[in-house]
């Protein structure tokens, strides 16, 4: 896995990744209302963070997989 073209070192987050246990600040790709799409700069991996924030909303409800 490769980083995310859409990772800039100007938007991060500071999440724990729970594949690597990496504390340091995570690429933020994208969000909306209460989830942050992140992507860890340690292992590479990607997942939608819920903050808890606002009104509820998963990600499969957000986009269609195909």
């Amino acid at each position: 896995m490769t980083l995310d073209p859409q990772a800039d070192i100007g938007r991060r987050a500071w999440l724990p990744c729970p594949n690597c246990y990496h504390t340091g600040p995570l690429y933020l790709l994208d969000f909306d209302i209460n989830l942050v799409w992140v992507q860890c700069g340690n292992c590479l991996r990607r997942w939608w963070h819920d903050t808890g924030v606002g009104h509820r909303k998963h990600p499969e409800y957000l986009f269609d997989v195909a």
